[in-house]
């Protein structure tokens, strides 16, 4: 299967060395990293575009290069609808969340559910549901590298996927907060340039712009608007939407997100860091999605489906298997997609890993030990990132069993811990009257719920199955010999236009239509994967809002609360807005701009609650 030159590993090879040499530089530049909090969050003055494309490329991994152009390849362009929303998700949160995020003095962004609910049991729960969601992530991340090095450089799974944790976790150690944030930046232009070679040669292949428009309308890739309500379809545009307005509100509370907001210096940076990013991420899935479309009209025009006659044996090897066909020739850029799409998993797997050090390290290890030195407090985040990194190879090994596109198997796995730690947040942001018994009752409920579901996705044979759409042609594929093994030289007289017989392939079911009807709790279990974490989020919200209620009232401090009446319905009678409010005692600023209500709002704070702030 190896088809790579040597100077497609001296590019590979240059990627990794480059992001060790980033680490190197900013260790010996910050002097050691003499405090914790500049490991863990950087010197809080960085300019935004490049915190920015930090952000970005901890969410768009090697599992968007991947799972996004094998899920277009397979079921067509509708899935970026969910991004579409996603995006108004995050404009609209960067001016309710973004201020308030800003000004809070803590390192954790789970040190704000000790704060809000007054409980260190909460943030503890909170915790163990984070770094579970995260390890899940990472591991996820981790596995697309590795399958594709198989495909395309015949290197064993394992091997890739212990090296490049090795190399991830070296230069997360070495370089800190601020070493990820560079080592970001070079490999989000990496990415980048990647995708586009591909687009660009792919197009090409395929016979130009309009024939590939043509095969990918003709053949059901644009498909865009599914207003089927059924909420056991896999995707329509309900689930979609909804799903992606969900997605877009729990990316505000993750400590990858929050890092970067306090790695700006102002309130202003931050919503402009956050701005830029949410356009960045809007177009890089874009690529991806035109990815996938060129891939399925390079084929089609080939006439020989990769997956149809069994040439890939997972669907996330698919853009590898492009990238190996129409660069064969081509000295290079076979080495800058690799590069490319290393970088992507690990500028990810940094910024998790500095995510999952920061939680352990404030919110497990810190309130439970005595005071120490920052040098001592420094290795044990060190420790933690290498303990993580271990995990993940564990992770990564189990995900490699599971079939499907990489993103749906991502969405599955991930919800239940998604869902309730998104959940919490928002309950705490938008509910004054929510308290501690609530959100642990609501969390707990979230959890359990939404992982049954999803470990009955993952294990029933009676899941309802929606049909993939018309694969691409097979009448040029060549024949298989007895092994399976493709015959080359009958393949190259095909190539030169000799016509095979479909009939030789076992193909799957080609409608568009449901193929199987579940029963029983298989019905449920049949839930779209996009209705996963919304469905943890709101039964965090309508559980633990109702659990509340059945407590006294207890005062909210204003800073930890968002008047999300005022901000939303501000052309509503003040009657109206005050019961929004629940008796909070919101600034009169909180009217005009975001950043005059978080400041007004952290004045108002008592010295009790200043100092325990300040101690995050």
């Amino acid at each position: 299967m190896a088809f790579l030159k040597w100077e497609d590993y001296v590019m590979f090879v240059i990627t990794l060395v480059f992001s060790l040499g980033i680490g190197l530089f900013f260790s010996l530049r910050s002097n050691r990293l003499k405090t914790t909090k500049r490991f863990i969050l950087g010197d809080g003055n960085m300019s935004s575009f490049p915190v920015a494309l930090s952000l970005m490329v901890s969410f768009e991994s090697g599992v968007m290069m991947l799972g996004v152009p094998a899920e277009v390849y397979m079921y067509g362009m509708q899935w970026y609808i969910s991004i579409i929303a996603s995006f108004f998700s995050y404009l609209l949160t960067t001016h309710l969340l973004i201020p308030s995020l800003k000004e809070l003095k803590l390192t954790s962004i789970n040190q704000y559910m000790e704060l809000r609910y007054n409980s260190h049991g909460l943030r503890l729960f909170a915790t163990i549901i984070s770094l579970l969601s995260w390890a899940n992530y990472l591991g996820t991340v981790l596995f697309v590298p590795a399958v594709t090095l198989e495909i395309v450089a015949g290197i064993p799974m394992w091997i890739s996927i212990v090296s490049l944790t090795i190399v991830v976790v070296v230069y997360t150690i070495i370089g800190g907060f601020t070493a990820v944030i560079w080592t970001d930046v070079f490999q989000a232009f990496l990415m980048f340039g990647g995708m586009f070679a591909i687009l660009i040669k792919g197009t090409m292949e395929a016979g130009g712009v309009a024939n590939t428009w043509s095969i990918v309308r003709e053949k059901g890739r644009f498909n865009m608007l599914d207003f089927n309500p059924d909420p056991t379809l896999r995707q329509s545009f309900w689930s979609l939407t909804i799903g992606g307005v969900f997605h877009g509100l729990r990316m505000q509370f993750n400590q990858a997100t929050y890092q970067r907001v306090k790695a700006t210096s102002t309130v202003s940076a931050a919503k402009r860091m956050y701005m830029i990013a949410a356009f960045l991420l809007l177009f890089i899935s874009g690529l991806a999605v035109l990815e996938g479309a060129v891939m399925f009209a390079y084929y089609h025009s080939k006439g020989c489906d990769p997956l149809e006659v069994d040439q890939v044996r997972n669907q996330n090897q698919l853009i590898a298997k492009m990238v190996r066909d129409i660069f064969l020739d081509t000295p290079c850029l076979p080495g800058l997609f690799l590069a490319a799409l290393f970088s992507a998993s690990l500028s990810t797997m940094s910024s998790v890993l500095s995510a999952m050090s920061a939680v352990f390290w404030e919110d497990i290890i810190k309130p439970h030990t005595k005071p120490m030195s920052d040098k001592r407090a420094i290795r044990i985040a060190q420790l933690s990132v290498l303990f993580f990194g271990g995990i993940s190879v564990c992770i990564a090994i189990g995900i490699s069993g599971i079939d499907g596109p990489i993103s749906r198997i991502l969405d599955i796995t991930g919800s239940c811990f998604d869902g309730a730690v998104g959940g919490l947040f928002i309950l705490g942001w938008f509910v004054p009257r929510a308290n501690a018994r609530g959100g642990l009752v609501g969390g707990f409920v979230s959890v359990l719920f939404v992982g049954w579901i999803s470990f009955g996705k993952l294990i029933s044979s009676g899941v309802r199955v929606t049909a993939k759409l018309e694969p691409a042609s097979t009448e040029k594929c060549p024949p298989l010999n007895i092994s399976g093994i493709i015959n080359a030289t009958l393949y190259g007289q095909l190539s030169a236009g000799t016509m095979w017989n479909e009939s030789y392939y076992k193909t799957d079911v080609t409608p568009t239509t449901i193929i199987s009807e579940p029963d029983g709790l298989d019905t449920l279990y049949s839930l779209s994967y996009k209705w996963l974490t919304p469905l943890g989020i709101v039964l965090v919200l309508i559980v633990g809002s109702l659990v509340s209620r059945l407590q006294a009232r207890t005062p909210v401090d204003p800073s930890l609360v968002v008047p999300i009446c005022d901000y939303l319905c501000c052309c509503m009678p003040e009657l109206f807005r005050r019961k929004f409010r629940c008796g909070v005692k919101y600034p009169p600023t909180v009217k005009n701009t975001d950043e005059a209500a978080a400041e007004s709002a952290v004045e108002m704070l008592s010295p009790h609650d200043s100092s325990r702030l300040s101690s995050g």
